[in-house]
């Protein structure tokens, strides 16, 4: 046999990325291929699209080396050995889907010579049949099928490339030894160490895959089906399990082979609105993943009763070759996401959860209402936002009271050569006055900054957001720019200016009046029909570029931060000016009803201005057009019902009068159209529902509520991994009858059924009882609710009339309890016959049993002779058998675990 050097990796994802670099580091010369253009350039850079430990590190030290990456198939005519690693999801039947498969099959069959030897691999987790049909595909040529299936496990991928457990290889003949030869000489780094080899037919290696998958969920619904038999002849369970364990076939470890794929996400370019100090700004998912600092950072969410800011939990990317699914709703709002994507829906007054992919037209989802400012007035300190920019050397301060009164506390910071000029002429460099800032402070609006000697135009070193500034900025915001430009001796300048129609005499005086408050100076120019206020200032320029985030032209505005945390009063300010300068009232019906518009070029202006709207009760419908022949896709933001008319309407000032008799005589109350108003939320139906392929990155979060508003103001639950249902649906569609893992899950499904008719058995009747449930989440140390026993079970209790309080030790579980049961009204009404505790003791404090849901072993600890006497009725129900049941039985309690 000859020395196999060159392989090919087709598919450069999950499987695909890590084998490719596996072989390069075992010494094989590697070539990737894939069909993402800009993915292969940036694997060519050295840049990963998957965030395994050792993953980087290891393609930086071979890219360009060992391996390289192309989206020609050509290298794979000097390949000795070619994988397939391509994607295989789920169809819209659940069926595997194989096309990207044959598609890479057909490829190699337009490349290769027929008589030129080939071994062809499958890496990817394909249907037992599979790599028969490949065969049969490549009948004319020279080559060899191999059936190796990859059990890499998401986390330590890497470290599962190199200490796998086995390596399964299938192949048509056993009898022919040479593609056996030849995956033993790939694969020989790991048989030197000593791993397992499984040699086995194409079949038996498709089928290790799906065994090994299924495997664990068989072991857990195992256990949990012979704890109800040895419950029932008074059998000890933690016994059994261990004694079980002890056999070497058995083993006392799950075996956590990994499936290969990830959870639920969004497209990059969807936005969601966080607060990382300052207030609420809109940004994409892959701008959030790009932050390098958010720790502290919160997402817009929902309390069950208004907008709400959450604290951010997780975010992840990874690399998603499958399809999206974009939800479309009425008003013009929709969202795209992967197709597993959990949305939350209304059916029959109750909240529930929806796949993405099961979503259909006329699906009810919210919109969420309230307003969640601080109410309170925002200052931009300006030096303090100055200090590390790059216009802070050239920063000059002037005040002559200042320099005259405090020359001699201020003297020994300065940096001028003739310091005595500074008392003189009243004017320092802005840095010299950090280290004793505080004492400007005492003069207040005499402090004025400037970045020019001759101090032409000076602005406050402080500006208040009241209810003038908040208007300007709305005027900068419809009207406004920042523009740059070279003066004498190449020095910089920049101008924000405001241009309104010479007729908005109105504004005009406004927006000038602001100004003359703040001591700005502005130049006019009227012109064909156009009024503009311009302001040559490099420090006015930044604030509203770089402090307020507002953006230099229409391309790129965007509501401030501070804004949204300002009080009601100060959002309707703003609202005046951007409504004023880039809004529109519309007469429709022959004059009899009215509609407003704002449109907008900026996607991030759209998107912000809807939420802002919604925090103050107003629902607008969006419109996505081009206009005027326009490349630019425009949005236009539109509001009706007579209500919400009148209330924006207000906001125009004078023009309004034209248009309020129109409003005074609506024969009815139109209300808005395009939804339903309920207390603290809108109602959306989906309008229409698409699905496209895309290959590239995907972004997930996770909300400590598990809640986050998204695009256009939709409610969507975070993301969430698959569970064993559609390892079920994998099996069915393969023609295989998964008898087994079907009663797998439904003994986990039937469990927490058991263990609930166990408790009610015991009482008869348990309307009225109150119950201590003691864990929330659904593993200890944890404030995961998702698939929580505890939730589950807590939901049959009030169902039957229980009362329940909960506790968990993790305060985030404790409060995402207390939002869940909030949030959803059909559950219970929270503090009625709900109640979520911080304390143990006052959780057990006078209930008629506890009840155990999640194994915290620190419970052994607490003092249960006190627990005894708090109690009404002694009785336990030990769900996870976590308890010292000796101990507790002694001290008087009824114990009732499972099978125990």
């Amino acid at each position: 046999m000859n020395k196999i050097e060159k392989i090919s990796v087709i598919g450069t994802g999950y499987v695909g990325l890590i084998q490719g670099v596996g072989l390069a580091e075992i010494g094989f010369n590697v070539v990737g291929i894939d069909i993402d253009e800009i993915k292969v350039k940036a694997l060519n850079k050295g840049e990963c699209p998957l965030y395994e430990e050792g993953l980087e590190e290891l393609l930086k030290k071979h890219v360009n080396k060992n391996i390289k990456f192309t989206t020609s198939y050509e290298p794979i005519k000097e390949s000795d050995v070619i994988f397939l690693c391509v994607g295989t999801p789920q169809d819209k039947e659940g069926n595997a889907d194989l096309r990207y498969l044959f598609s890479a099959v057909e490829k190699i069959k337009e490349t290769i010579d027929k008589d030129d030897y080939k071994v062809i691999v499958i890496k990817s987790t394909v249907p037992v049949g599979t790599n028969r049909k490949v065969k049969e595909l490549l009948k004319d040529y020279n080559v060899d099928v191999v059936s190796n299936p990859e059990f890499l496990r998401e986390g330590i991928a890497v470290y599962d490339f190199f200490n796998p457990e086995r390596i399964v290889l299938g192949f048509e003949d056993l009898d022919n030894k040479k593609p056996v030869d030849i995956m033993k000489h790939v694969y020989k780094y790991f048989e030197e160490k000593g791993i397992p080899f499984i040699i086995t037919n194409w079949e038996t290696a498709e089928l290790i895959k799906y065994a090994s998958n299924a495997f664990l969920a068989t072991k857990i619904s195992f256990i949990n089906e012979l704890a109800k038999l040895a419950d029932k002849v008074k059998a000890d369970i933690k016994t059994i399990s261990y004694a079980m364990g002890l056999d070497k076939r058995i083993g006392n470890k799950f075996l956590n082979a990994g499936i290969g794929y990830g959870g639920s996400c969004f497209h990059p370019d969807e936005v969601l609105f966080v607060d990382r100090g300052r207030g609420v700004e809109c940004i994409t998912f892959k701008e959030l993943f790009d932050l390098d600092n958010k720790d502290e950072l919160k997402v817009l969410s929902f309390d069950g009763e208004k907008i709400s800011l959450k604290k951010l939990i997780l975010a992840t990317k990874r690399y998603y070759d499958d399809d999206l699914i974009t939800i479309k709703f009425n008003l013009g709002r929709e969202i795209k996401v992967t197709k597993d994507h959990p949305i939350v829906v209304l059916e029959n007054d109750r909240l529930k959860i929806k796949l993405a992919s099961d979503v259909k037209k006329g699906d009810k989802v919210l919109l969420a209402f309230g307003d969640f400012g601080e109410n309170r007035d925002i200052e931009i300190d300006i030096l303090d936002e100055l200090k590390n920019s790059n216009i802070i050397e050239k920063v000059w301060l002037y005040n002559k009271d200042l320099t005259n009164n405090e020359f001699n506390v201020i003297k020994p910071y300065l940096s001028n050569k003739y310091p005595y000029e500074v008392k003189r002429k009243g004017t320092l460099r802005a840095k010299d006055i950090f280290p004793i800032k505080e004492i400007l402070d005492k003069y207040g609006e005499k402090n004025r900054l400037f970045t020019a000697k001759s101090r032409s135009t000076t602005i406050p070193y402080k500006i208040k957001i009241d209810k003038d500034f908040a208007r300007l900025i709305g005027y900068y915001l419809s009207e406004g720019w920042i523009s740059t430009d070279y003066g004498r001796n190449n020095i910089i300048r920049k101008r924000l200016g405001i241009c309104f129609g010479a007729h908005e005499k109105e504004y005009i005086n406004d927006a000038k009046n602001i100004l003359n408050k703040l001591g700005i100076k502005y130049i006019e120019k009227i012109r064909n029909g156009s009024h503009s206020i311009i302001i040559s200032s490099k420090i006015l320029a930044e604030i509203f570029e770089n402090v307020l985030n507002c953006g230099t032209n229409c391309y790129n505005k965007n509501i401030p931060p501070q804004i949204f945390k300002g009080s009601k009063e100060i959002k309707w300010e703003f609202l005046k000016g951007l409504f004023r300068g880039d809004g529109g009232i519309v007469r429709l019906n022959n004059n009899k009803h009215l509609n407003i518009e704002f449109a907008t070029v900026s996607k991030k202006l759209a998107q912000s201005l809807l939420i802002l709207l919604q925090s103050l009760g107003i629902i607008a419908s969006v419109k996505k057009c081009y206009n005027n022949k326009s490349t630019t896709l425009t949005y236009v933001i539109r509001i009706n019902g007579l209500e919400q008319v009148k209330k924006i309407g207000k906001l125009f000032g004078e023009k309004w009068k034209n248009y309020e008799s129109i409003a005074d005589n609506y024969k009815r109350n139109i209300e808005p159209l395009g939804y339903k108003k309920s207390n603290n939320f809108g109602i959306l139906e989906v309008r229409e529902v698409d699905k496209e392929h895309y290959s590239g990155y995907v972004y997930s979060v996770e909300t400590e509520n598990s809640l986050l508003i998204t695009s256009y103001g939709i409610l969507v639950h975070n993301c969430f991994p698959k569970d064993v249902k559609a390892l079920i649906k994998q099996f069915e569609n393969n023609n295989i009858e998964p008898i087994l893992i079907k009663a797998t899950d439904i003994v986990n499904e039937k469990q927490i059924k058991w263990f609930f008719n166990k408790i009610k058995n015991y009482y008869g009747n348990l309307n009225g009882k109150v119950f201590a449930v003691l864990g929330l989440a659904f593993k200890p140390n944890t404030d995961d609710l998702r698939e929580s026993r505890a939730i589950k079970l807590i939901d049959m209790l009030l169902e039957s009339g229980a009362i329940v309080k909960g506790f968990d030790y993790v305060k985030k579980a404790r409060e995402n309890a207390t939002n869940l049961y909030k949030f959803d009204k059909s559950k219970a009404f929270y503090g009625y016959n709900i109640y979520i505790l911080d304390d143990l003791y006052k959780t057990v404090k006078d209930v008629d049993g506890i009840i155990i849901t999640v194994e915290y072993d620190k419970l052994n600890n607490e003092n249960w002779d006190k627990i005894y006497n708090l109690v009404k009725r002694k009785v336990i129900f030990d769900g996870r058998n976590i308890l010292n049941a000796e101990k507790i039985k002694k001290l008087g309690f009824e114990y009732y675990g499972v099978g125990r």
